[in-house]
């Protein structure tokens, strides 16, 4: 497969590998949570059919249902924080992490990455929870994979919601001001895409965000409404 620029990777003049092969988007982004979800219904269908297959008891499945949506919340903090916002001397890795944090950060205008794609969920879903098995019944993992994954998907959902338009009240309204100004004022603070438990234990969390008010000029940035559920 050869860059765009018929350049070797290390010769590249972008700074990101989705700059430089654009079609890679179709497999690790997604355009809106709407397509995102035609293509992750099939996982939670087979969850859900092995779910059923175990026999789970309500006690384990609620247990484990809730464990999995916990441990998301940790995922998000800890992929964002440590997996995006580490400082890397390999260029290498920098040239793909970056490709779609990074860049996100950099450029709004590209509305192709405002979700992970379909592979994101299909592979971290059975990497994060596989361990597991070592500790607890299949029963347990299972429910655990379905919170998660649900979980996740509803993290995509939300993310995408608060860089779409602007929220006045509400949760909604809460988590936006978390994210943005983590965009705007604080990059190494407000990791959280869902919640700020996590910078609030782990010594990240800002509470300036509490007041912080987009400039006109921040919010067309930030704010890219143009995106739409049926872009």
């Amino acid at each position: 497969m050869k860059p765009l620029s018929g350049e070797n990777v290390s010769m590249k003049k972008s700074p990101f590998m989705i700059q430089d092969y654009p079609h890679l988007v179709k497999y690790f982004a997604s355009r809106n949570p709407l397509h995102l979800l035609m293509l992750v219904v099939p996982l939670w269908i087979f969850i859900s059919y092995h779910l059923l297959k175990l026999n789970v008891a309500v006690s384990i499945f609620g247990i484990g249902f809730f464990s999995g949506v916990l441990y998301w919340t940790f995922l998000e903090y800890a992929i964002h924080r440590w997996g995006y916002h580490s400082a890397y001397k390999s260029k290498m890795v920098y040239y793909f992490l970056g490709s779609f944090h990074l860049y996100h950060h950099k450029d709004m205008s590209d509305h192709r990455i405002l979700n992970a794609g379909f592979l994101m969920i299909y592979f971290l879903t059975p990497l994060v929870v596989s361990p597991f098995i070592l500790l607890f019944s299949s029963s347990f993992v299972v429910s655990m994979a379905l919170g998660l994954s649900l979980s996740y998907y509803s993290y995509e959902c939300v993310h995408y919601l608060i860089h779409y338009k602007q929220y006045d009240s509400g949760y909604l309204k809460y988590i936006q001001d978390f994210h943005l100004h983590h965009h705007d004022k604080a990059p190494n603070k407000n990791f959280g895409n869902t919640s700020h438990l996590w910078d609030a234990l782990l010594g990240s969390y800002d509470p300036t965000f509490k007041t912080y008010a987009m400039s006109s000029k921040t919010h067309e940035t930030l704010i890219t409404s143009k995106a739409g559920l049926n872009a």
